[in-house]
């Protein structure tokens, strides 16, 4: 009798938390229907969507009550292209679990993507993102169904934070384009698109844009270049390299005219500077004359040299990259040539920093907290004992708290997920996500019960006894805590220590509920043992 209520007390204390469960209705995962689940998700992870689809369709047959069930197949069913049976799917979804933050993103993308119902977009992608504002993933989402709704600012502070979450993240550099160009802001987003393709020089959508941009900007032995690379990764016969091919014989042949009608005055202004070079004075008299007729001579000599690698600070450079948009959050050094006292700050320098200062700003009101902290942290440094690094100092301190703040909501998103997985079966992933939020916030006492849990039910059993030390040690009144300290006294016959445990519990008081419940049938269970 006595293993039925430890087998079973694991199982309840993760499933307590979302709905009042008895001994007698908890949930069982071993039945078809988990077996089909686990079957489909495996299929997903090797890419083979139309299996995953065939087995997480008899999952959801079996276990109509499976959120996670219903997520996945509409995952299927979107990677397959059936976008409106993947829409009704997420719904399921989130309607089994309206707390189910990645099935209301997945369902917000859709949505907009359809321009079904924009503002349901908005407000599903928006609630993902309270849930877990650490995913670049959710930002990207609720970014892109910005767009969509026709709020491009707004759409791009959101591509902006995602990158800032993963700097990575070519997709939402690609969207944070798309924003950009539409707005004619063709010089950012040639910068933005140039990142995505040094993130992945395959993501083949990325470098139409970026030709645009520089034709856009007059500079069409850059977008020529840029077809051409693109041209050499499109797959044969398809669309995309169709119109590449159309666009490179546009531009060859606009390069061709610009050659002919312009020979005869390149010629000349080469004659006139190989005449001024023997006479020793090329130097600035031809950059001079150079500039006065306006020939670039990137534009007339009819070729491109990639950036280097180190140039473009990034890994995989594969052509030029223009200089970043202004608010990069790094600030420029100013010399203090005119300055007497090396700990004065210049005038330009105190210009500089009161714009950082007021950039710091506008990054809390918008909830960029990290870089707010990081701009504020150097204008303390830089700033010395100024005014505006006085100023910094205080507003440092408050972005601080506001980080411990966010941090703690995080925490709390990475354990609810953790006992979501934990409901499915996935402990691996469960435990990984309760780290997280014990990592996140240490003395996070419910974490730290969980993971005991956890770690019992996974017979990692001295782990679990210092997990529930130190719940205890950390909140007197976890009950479930003691309840697991029993089980493993039980265990190595120590019925006394046990049965202490277990009468911890009934002391603790409060509301009687389910855990109660299972402290009494325990105590029975061990006394009529002795």
């Amino acid at each position: 009798m006595k293993k039925l209520y430890f087998s079973l007390f694991i199982s309840f204390c993760f499933a307590f938390s979302c709905q009042a469960l008895t001994l007698d209705n908890l949930p069982e995962y071993q039945d078809a229907g988990m077996r089909c689940y686990v079957k489909g998700t495996q299929k997903l992870q090797e890419q083979d969507y139309v299996g995953a689809m065939e087995e997480l369709r008899k999952a959801v047959k079996t276990r109509p009550d499976m959120a996670e069930a219903f997520h996945n197949l509409g995952y299927a069913l979107e990677k397959t292209g059936q976008i409106r049976e993947a829409v009704s799917a997420y719904e399921r979804a989130v309607a089994l679990k309206p707390s189910y933050a990645s099935a209301m993103n997945n369902l917000g993308y859709l949505l907009a993507t359809m321009e079904n119902d924009i503002p349901r977009a908005i407000q599903l992608c928006s609630r993902a993102v309270e849930i877990d504002p650490a995913s670049a993933n959710f930002r990207d989402s609720l970014g892109w169904a910005c767009y969509k709704a026709g709020k491009a600012e707004e759409a791009e502070l959101h591509f902006r934070t995602a990158i800032k979450l993963d700097p990575s993240f070519a997709k939402a550099y690609f969207n944070l384009g798309i924003c950009q160009f539409n707005r004619k802001n063709f010089e950012d987003a040639a910068h933005t698109f140039s990142t995505v393709v040094q993130l992945n020089s395959n993501f083949i959508k990325a470098y139409i844009p970026l030709g645009a941009c520089y034709e856009a900007m007059k500079q069409s032995n850059r977008a020529l270049y840029v077809y051409q690379q693109a041209l050499s990764r499109a797959p044969e016969g398809s669309q995309v390299k169709n119109f590449l091919q159309k666009q490179i014989k546009k531009l060859n042949s606009s390069q061709k005219s610009f050659y002919f009608s312009n020979a005869k005055q390149i010629q000349s202004s080469s004659k006139l500077a190989d005449f001024v070079a023997r006479k020793g004075k090329s130097g600035n008299m031809t950059a001079s004359f150079m500039a006065q007729k306006s020939i670039d001579p990137l534009e007339s000599s009819g070729s491109f040299t990639p950036a280097s690698i180190e140039s473009a600070n990034l890994s995989h450079a594969s052509f030029e990259v223009p200089d970043a948009p202004a608010f990069s959050g790094k600030i420029s050094s100013v010399r203090t040539s005119h300055s007497t006292n090396e700990n004065e700050l210049s005038f330009s320098q105190e210009r500089e920093l009161e714009k950082r200062y007021a950039l710091c700003n506008s990054y809390i009101e918008k909830g960029l907290i990290q870089d707010a902290v990081n701009d504020l942290e150097k204008i303390v440094t830089v700033g010395r004992d100024s005014g505006t690094a006085r100023q910094a100092k205080n507003l440092l301190l408050k972005a601080r708290k506001m980080l411990d703040e966010r941090s703690r909501e995080n925490a709390e998103t990475h354990l609810s997920m953790g006992k979501d997985f934990i409901r499915a079966g996935k402990y691996d992933m469960a435990e990984a996500e309760i780290s997280k939020a014990i990592s996140i916030k240490p003395e996070y006492a419910e974490a730290h019960k969980d993971l005991a849990v956890l770690q019992y039910n996974l017979g990692r059993l001295k782990e679990a006894y210092e997990e529930s030390k130190r719940a205890i040690a950390l909140d007197k009144t976890l009950k479930e805590a003691y309840v697991v300290l029993a089980s493993l006294y039980s265990k190595k016959g120590r019925k006394d220590d046990a049965l202490r445990m277990l009468r911890k519990v009934k002391e603790i008081g409060g509301e009687r509920n389910a855990v109660d419940d299972l402290a009494d049938r325990m105590i029975s269970s061990i006394s009529s043992e002795s």
